[in-house]
Order: C-alpha cells, then structure tokens, then sequence
C-alpha cells in the first residue's frame, strides 16, 4: 500500500468502509446503498502520554460499513468507545491511573479479553447511526 492509499473508503461485495491507518484529521464522503455518509476524523492529546481518534458519523438513514483503525504499535494500551460507553476494553494490565472518560457497563473484572493488538488493525463492522461518536484512546 502506497502513501496514496494510506487511509481510503474501500468499497466491494465483501468489504465496504474506511481503513484509517494514520492519527491525522480527515473527512470521509461516500454514497452506501443510496444512503449518503460523511464521517468527520479528529484527532487530540488531552495529555502528552496518550491521543484520542475520534469519528462522528453523521447521514441520512443508518448504514451498516466497516472502519479498520490501526491500532499504534507504540502505544502501551488501548480502549474504544461507543458513544461514551466501552465497546473495546484494555489490551494490557498496564492501565493509566487518570483514563479518559469510558462509561464501563459489564463487570470490570481482570480476566475479560480483549482482540485489540498494538501494530495491528481493529476492524468494527456495525449499523452506524448519524450522530454516533466512536473514540480510540491511545495511551503511551
């Protein structure tokens, strides 16, 4: 994959979405099954031990696609987050003492897995809504 198509919106019988492979602000347009989709990508360091990659999906009726985010290989934990609320837990027992805000609702216990993985992408595939805000907490 060139610099050229670094971050881009795939589309194909098997696979239709965005794969973001850098932390850079970025707006994706596309049409999906007659469905125009704007998805705005905005990163932030609240702090200089961690980053946030946020997208806010905004569009005219929900529409189910596919957003591969490549997790940094140098980041020392990740969490994802739905509309504030976890949807990916920590990688690693290396948790930060202040985290970002993730409204945790399932029993936080130490054992519960987890498929992100530093260096490598995490696909989600879901119906998104307009309006759904998905945050990727990087920590360093």
């Amino acid at each position: 994959m060139d610099n050229q198509e670094k971050d881009q919106i795939i589309h194909g019988d098997l696979f239709t979405g965005i794969v973001v492979s850098e932390l850079e602000d970025k707006d994706y347009h596309f049409t999906l099954e007659g469905s125009d989709i704007s998805v705005a990508q905005r990163v932030t360091s609240p702090r200089a031990d961690r980053k946030v990659l946020g997208f806010l999906f905004l569009m005219d009726k929900p529409s189910r696609f596919r957003l591969d985010v490549l997790i940094p290989e140098d980041c020392k934990n990740a969490q994802i987050s739905l509309n504030d609320k976890e949807l990916l837990g920590f990688f690693s027992k290396d948790v930060p003492a202040d985290p970002e805000y993730v409204e945790v609702t399932h029993c936080n216990d130490s054992a519960k897995y987890t498929p992100l993985s530093p260096g490598k992408f995490q696909s989600l595939n879901f119906r998104w809504e307009s309006g759904d805000v998905l945050k990727c907490f990087f920590y360093y």
